[in-house]
């Protein structure tokens, strides 16, 4: 796939389309290789003997890939891409099936709900009748309740904790139908330790080095255990990931983070008196021309998110490449989020690119950006800082782009976490090609309270009295060969996932939901 074409989509997000996410996630650690046109066939025919695929279905990807091991797969798509319908399906060079996922519409609506038991039984026979000998080395291990249906966890058990990235899960629907599956195998049992750092230690080790960052935080629902989602004043432990090697008596880390690259902040110029403000049109804003019209537009949620295109783009020959989806998707197209309360654009990026005869330097670009962001955003202008890596004066004359990352902070100079807006500058045209802006509004920045009503102090102890330690099997990335080491990772002593934050007015404790 093009390297800019797929970290664009990654980078921002604006896929747009109702495949595009999980193709993402199929493309992960794989690289594009030659197969056999034998081998190819029979993955095609096979892959079609394990499905349904309905007749007003048209293939979209049919593609051959290399996983990170060196491994052969073959990946399929079929939709009907009116009605967001779809079926992914992964083999391996064996013809095992290793992914499955099935989005129809309104299937299964008439028929009676099935109950836990018997979803569960469907699930087991659909992982028989692909891996027969699945259940000598996968054990049932828990159910989770989704949205339209029940997810079943066969893991491979080794001291009773599942090994990672091993074994499968099959979600089955009221009707029992297969609607996803994921298989990732039975992986070499790892040594068992010998002996075990006591909780007691881990806990004493985390109470002489824990420290706090007072910031404020986008709290969501569908990821953290809040009531709603909202921006609010928390205390965020500075050693968020900790997790030690279970068998060293010293507490070990087992995650070493790389030292950051130098940095610093900088507060871009004062609001200039003389920006022109006037009312601009959306399209006059990401530069949209008359050449161009609107290809698709899908209701996000709280956003609106817009695709145009030129209008004599003409769509080349069927390829039906992962790198021919996304071109025909995504390529020489420009995306946009609106919001949908305030109307105003939140975010856009290029993929059609510009060319121009101008070859401005790093600082003409900083102006041109500045000059956006008064234009487009004035009530948050004050409100940011300038990231500056310690390299960044080595100017590339071979890049056509100049982009430019920017904190966000409070009026009392608190930081709003993970929180940034990019602009980035083509410095042929000296137009803005990509625009990632605040994902609040000012008035919820507003609400918040400046000032903690909860201590450092206190926030330390609320956080230690909810701590505990439960034993993991990780991979270890740090060996050659394919092995899994035991770890002790902080979780909540109540719901047992990660503790994200400290609630800075109130002391709750704000940890992740069970994924």
């Amino acid at each position: 796939m093009d390297s800019l074409l797929f970290n664009g989509i990654m980078q921002e997000g604006i896929s747009i389309h109702p495949f595009c996410n999980r193709i993402l996630e199929m493309c992960k650690n794989i690289n594009i290789t030659e197969v056999t046109y034998l081998l190819r066939e029979e993955l095609k025919k096979r892959a079609k003997s394990m499905v349904q695929i309905p007749s007003h279905f048209q293939p979209l990807i049919e593609e051959y890939v290399e996983g990170e091991n060196g491994e052969e797969k073959a990946m399929f798509l079929w939709a009907n891409e009116g009605q967001d319908e779809g079926i992914t399906l992964n083999l391996d060079s064996s013809g095992n099936l290793t992914r499955l996922s099935i989005e129809i519409n309104d299937i299964n609506s008439d028929v009676a709900p099935l109950n836990i038991e018997q979803k569960r039984e469907y699930a087991e026979q659909f992982l028989l009748s692909h891996y027969p000998a699945a259940l000598n080395n996968l054990t049932y291990y828990k159910s989770k309740k989704l949205t339209s249906a029940e997810r079943f966890y066969y893991e491979q058990i080794v001291m009773d904790l599942p090994l990672e990235h091993a074994g499968c899960y099959i979600d089955i629907d009221s009707g029992g139908d297969i609607v996803n599956f994921t298989y990732e195998g039975v992986k070499r049992a790892p040594d068992i330790p010998k002996m075990l750092i006591s909780k007691e230690k881990l806990i004493k080790h985390v109470q002489n080095n824990l420290d706090f960052q007072l910031t404020i935080a986008n709290l969501y629902m569908d990821i953290l255990d809040v009531a709603e989602d909202e921006l609010s004043l928390v205390y965020e432990p500075e050693q968020y990931f900790m997790k030690y090697k279970a068998d060293v008596l010293k507490p070990t880390l087992t995650i070493v983070h790389d030292e950051d690259v130098p940095q610093t902040y900088v507060s871009p110029p004062p609001h200039s008196n003389t920006t022109v403000h006037k009312d601009l049109s959306i399209e006059d804003i990401i530069g949209i021309t008359e050449k161009m019209e609107v290809i698709r537009e899908v209701d996000m949620g709280e956003e609106t998110g817009i695709v145009w295109r030129d209008r004599n783009w003409g769509k080349k020959e069927k390829d039906l490449s992962i790198n021919g989806f996304f071109k025909t998707q995504s390529g020489d197209t420009v995306k946009a989020f609106i919001s949908k309360k305030t109307g105003k654009v939140r975010s856009f990026m290029w993929f059609n690119e510009r060319s121009g005869l101008l070859r401005l330097s790093r600082e003409e670009c900083y102006q041109k950006a500045i000059a956006f962001l008064q234009m487009i955003a004035p009530e948050y202008y004050q409100y940011l800082q300038l990231i500056v890596q310690q390299n960044e004066d080595d100017e590339d004359d071979s890049s056509t782009k100049e982009s430019f990352t920017f904190h966000m902070y409070n009026s009392h100079g608190i930081q709003i976490q993970l929180e940034l807006v990019v602009v980035a500058v083509n410095r042929q045209t000296g137009q803005v090609d990509h625009y990632s802006g605040p994902s609040f509004d000012i008035e919820q920045l507003n609400q918040v309270p400046d000032e903690p009503v909860i201590s450092k102090k206190e926030a330390s102890e609320i956080f230690i009295n909810n701590l505990d330690f439960e034993l993991a099997w990780n991979k270890d990335y740090d060996s050659e060969t394919e092995s899994y080491i035991l770890v002790y990772q902080a979780c909540d002593r109540y719901s047992r996932t990660s503790i994200r934050y400290i609630d800075a007015i109130i002391g709750t404790v704000i940890s992740n939901i069970d994924n």
